[in-house]
């Protein structure tokens, strides 16, 4: 029994190794089978980009604000006289436009020249009497020096009435001149071609001396005050030389201009710096006036109460290089390509103008210059450049230059 049981055993174990054994040949068969992969070269992956290639250039300095158009020349006429409106202009409406010395109200005038009549009849009668004055003081004065006619009173008497009756012609020729300017006061005229922006009285209405007629805005005549940055305005500004004892600031030089409404582009016009006009101490910001040159408008021309952008022509930088803002990082960094790679540069930025930045240190000319977007790249990274190497102009709005100016 105990043989039998022994026999079992061992067969069993010798099963288990021949299956064992056929594994691992079958195993080794399908190993021999199997082909060994092929060998790839692993390249290093390049950064697609775009360069420019700088060099160092002269730039001028734009300054940029906004402001409204506004008139230089307008005027709000009053009533000189008082009395009836009997004339209108005819085209007397908000909007029209008036030539100059057109008649734009007539103001009964009647009164005066009542007035007139009865001053002028006056003088007339008061010549009369001076020449009988006249004479009667020269035939007392001649009696009383060579016959002894008379008294020295009388004879003063005679000159006292000649004076008396010169006084009061001295004095109706005034109000004769009076009446005649109130005359002329009762016919309003246009001082200057413009339009009409503010009607208070129309014809039939009484009007009192001093009460507003109408205000009339010449739009031939028109400038933009601009808040610039104080710093910004007396760094890159150009003055003229300020005379000794000067508080103020001095004078701008007439530096050409252009001006953009905000709500269209393409309607410009250029203009001249005129003068600074005030300071303002809370926002520390310093307006300057822009006198428009509406015949040098090549598009619609610019009118009062349009909103525009300005951009002032400033002082130059002198020796720097020209980047689009997004190629300088927050820290003042840029990536320039050496040998096919990716390196950090620490730059010193001047100045940011809108979507410019003007590099005064860290570069050298014909250096090429990363100017897509990355995110944290790493260092000596393998780039790919996508374009030809360009070169970069300052993107700023042409300013043109007044007949004989550098």
């Amino acid at each position: 029994m105990q043989m039998k049981k022994t026999g079992v055993l061992l067969v069993r174990i010798v099963l288990c190794l021949l299956i064992l054994a056929s594994g691992f040949i079958g195993m080794k068969k399908l190993k021999g089978m199997k082909k060994a992969p092929q060998k790839v070269e692993r390249k290093e992956p390049a950064l697609p980009v775009q360069v420019v290639q700088v060099q160092a250039k002269t730039v001028p300095v734009v300054i940029s604000g906004y402001g409204e158009v506004v008139s230089r020349t307008e005027v709000t006429l009053p009533a000189e006289v008082s009395g009836r409106v009997i004339f209108a202009h005819k085209d007397l409406q908000v909007g029209a436009i008036i030539e100059k010395d057109e008649v734009l109200y007539k103001i009964n005038e009647q009164d005066f020249r009542l007035d007139l009549k009865s001053a002028q009849a006056r003088l007339k009668s008061l010549v009369r009497d001076l020449e009988l004055a006249r004479k009667e003081y020269a035939r007392v004065s001649n009696l009383y020096s060579k016959k002894k006619v008379g008294t020295q009173s009388t004879v003063e008497k005679g000159e006292q009435a000649v004076n008396a009756i010169s006084n009061q012609i001295i004095q109706v020729k005034q109000t004769i001149d009076q009446v005649k300017l109130q005359l002329a006061r009762c016919v309003i005229r246009a001082p200057f071609t413009g339009r009409i922006t503010e009607l208070f009285v129309d014809q039939g209405e009484y009007v009192t001396a001093g009460k507003n007629l109408l205000t009339l805005t010449d739009d031939r005549d028109l400038e933009v005050q601009v808040p610039l940055d104080s710093r910004d305005a007396v760094q890159w500004l150009r003055f003229q030389t300020k005379n000794d004892g000067q508080s103020w600031f001095g004078l701008p030089e007439k530096t050409a201009c252009n001006l953009t409404w905000t709500e269209k582009e393409s309607v410009r016009a250029q203009g001249l710096l005129d003068r600074v006009v005030r300071f303002d101490s809370q926002t520390r910001s310093l307006t300057v006036a822009i006198r428009l040159q509406p015949e040098k408008s090549a598009t619609f021309p610019l009118v009062q109460g349009m909103f525009c952008r300005v951009d002032i022509e400033g002082r130059a930088l002198d020796n720097v290089f020209a980047l689009p803002r997004a190629a300088v990082s927050f820290e003042q960094t840029v990536y320039v390509v050496q040998e096919g790679r990716l390196h950090t540069r620490k730059v010193e930025v001047a100045r940011i103008e809108e979507n410019m930045a003007f590099i005064t240190g860290g570069l050298k000319d014909w250096e090429q210059v990363i100017v897509t977007r990355l995110e944290n790249p790493l260092e000596k990274s393998l780039v790919n450049i996508l374009d030809p190497v360009q070169s970069v102009q300052p993107v700023l709005q042409p300013v043109q230059k007044e007949a004989g100016e550098e």
